[in-house]
């Protein structure tokens, strides 16, 4: 199984970096770093001494990436004098404006380049799969400048937190739904980086933002997109991940999937390659058909978006915070289990509802049924709060089993509510004490049509008086209950287990039934 299709397999939302070769597959004239650089170089300077400062640099044994962050350096010095001295003109910034507000003119010359990008023909079907990959990221990470992620949500209507340089980083967070833009954007010029300086600025930030990723990695593989693996901020990543994560070969390699363009290549190929300098291992995908690994990545489907998770997780911290700080944040319990409790598995085998909302609304169950199979089933599931909310919201005029929770009311440690519950249960209690089992039976009596008496006598047994055949259900149900203290008990008790495993709920909601249910409750109190 290929590396995108183990993804789509595990149903795991990735995490995605999206580095510069992207916004070059896409756009016309997209500038790769040096590009930039000669671009800029060319607005204060000769274009040939960009040659000679850059093998000055080279000759005192700097590396490619260290000389781009010394041309930039200076640069910035360059282009920022000669816009005060008046030598050069930079759209979208004014002299006084600069000064006032500290706008870096040089990087406002950036922000232009890749503002002014026009998108190249043709792609616009992958566009729009990169698009439909993105919002089912876990969370996206890119060091570009320009604004074509932010776009591409926009052009499924959907939207996306973006946290520009140290944004985000230090927020409580289960890292749903969220950009990381860890090298600055064009909307924020000053937060562009791209210096010497820039970058030892960067530094703490790079490794936050890999301790997020790796304190995310036993959840999440990554997916790199526009990156070699030349470039300092992966091998940053990759280093720090080699030196914490202890994965076997096979497990680090399906954990980590970097993309690499091989033009004209439609087949996914994928290989297990290595960093031998340090140490690790991952997954080289190499393609030109970047468009069929979005849309399998697409296909993964976990209920929500990761920007709804992130939304959701969102509201709760909010509710807990405010409320919490208040002293008036209640826990409405909508299940008769004790959710905390179960595993994994049982998860998978529930149909599991996550809610925020008034008590007032929320709480909609248990319903009638809900109730009553629980009253008679021996395991105790439903919490006794629960059972006794449900109660006190009945009419005194319902038949409903209550005995088994008024002995136990005595659990519950808050004062107050177990005199609410007794107070509501004291009230039941007396009625059926005055009236008792005898009443129902006498009631049930008349219900039962006469002309049915003859064949129903001679039984003794409820089912088969249940399953006798030509009797209305409603005389049989009466029946029963008339006869319910003539019955042996393991065969009642049987009969009723069987009706609350078997019969639907809406059978089991009319008033013969709730009456025989009564009737049976009261007769297993005498």
């Amino acid at each position: 199984m290929s590396f995108i299709e183990n993804i789509k397999e595990k149903n795991q939302f990735p995490i995605i970096f999206v580095g510069s070769g992207i916004t070059q597959r896409y756009f016309k004239d997209a500038p790769r770093w040096e590009e930039l650089l000669i671009t800029l170089w060319e607005k204060v300077r000769e274009r040939e001494s960009y040659f000679e400062e850059f093998h000055k640099l080279q000759s005192s044994g700097l590396d490619n990436f260290h000389i781009y962050l010394k041309l930039a350096e200076i640069l910035e010095v360059d282009i920022d004098n000669a816009f005060y001295e008046r030598r050069l003109t930079i759209e979208n910034i004014e002299i006084e404006q600069a000064h006032r507000e500290g706008l870096s003119p040089f990087k406002q010359c950036i922000a232009n380049i890749f503002s002014n990008l026009e998108i190249k023909k043709g792609v616009e079907e992958e566009v729009k799969s990169f698009a439909q990959m993105l919002v089912k990221a876990r969370f996206i990470i890119t060091t570009n400048y320009d604004n074509f992620i932010e776009d591409c949500f926009n052009l499924l209507n959907q939207s996306v937190k973006v946290n520009v340089g140290n944004e985000g980083l230090f927020e409580k967070t289960n890292d749903y739904g969220e950009l990381y833009k860890i090298h600055g954007s064009i909307k924020k010029i000053n937060s562009i980086c791209i210096t010497e300086n820039d970058y030892e600025k960067n530094e703490s930030k790079l490794a936050i933002v890999n301790a997020k990723i790796l304190s995310n990695l036993t959840e999440a593989p990554i997916l790199f997109f526009g990156y070699s693996l030349t470039d300092e901020n992966i091998r940053s990543l990759l280093s720090d991940y080699s030196e914490n994560v202890s994965y076997e070969l096979q497990e680090a390699a399906a954990r980590i999937g970097v993309v690499e363009y091989k033009k004209g290549e439609q087949n996914i190929n994928d290989v297990i390659s290595s960093i031998p300098d340090l140490g690790m291992y991952y997954t080289k995908i190499s393609t030109d058909n970047y468009k069929e690994i979005y849309d399998i990545v697409s296909e993964i489907e976990q209920g929500y978006l990761p920007s709804e998770i992130a939304k959701y997780e969102g509201l709760f911290r909010r509710i807990i915070r405010v409320k919490g700080q208040e002293n008036k944040l209640q826990s409405v319990l909508a299940s008769f289990v004790d959710i905390s409790q179960t595993t994994s598995e049982d998860i998978k085998n529930k149909n599991i509802v996550v809610a925020f909302g008034d008590d007032t609304y929320i709480y909609k169950i248990p319903s009638y049924v809900d109730y009553i199979r629980e009253y008679f089933n021996s395991t105790n599931e439903m919490p006794l709060e629960i059972a006794l909310t449900f109660l006190t919201k009945q009419s005194m005029r319902t038949d409903i089993p209550f005995n088994k929770y008024l002995n136990r009311i005595n659990e519950l440690i808050e004062n107050a509510k177990r005199d609410k519950y007794i107070q509501k249960l004291s009230r039941w209690e007396k009625k059926y004490k005055e009236s008792g089992l005898e009443s129902l039976i006498d009631l049930s009596k008349d219900k039962v049509s006469k002309k049915y008496l003859e064949r129903l006598a001679p039984l003794k047994n409820p089912q088969e008086i249940y399953d006798l055949a030509g009797v209305k259900e409603y005389s049989k149900i009466y029946y029963i209950i008339s006869n319910i203290r003539n019955f042996e008990q393991t065969d009642i008790t049987t009969f009723i287990e069987k009706l609350l495993e078997e019969k639907s709920d809406n059978s089991l909601n009319k008033t013969e039934y709730r009456k025989l249910f009564m009737a049976y409750s009261l007769l297993m109190e005498e």
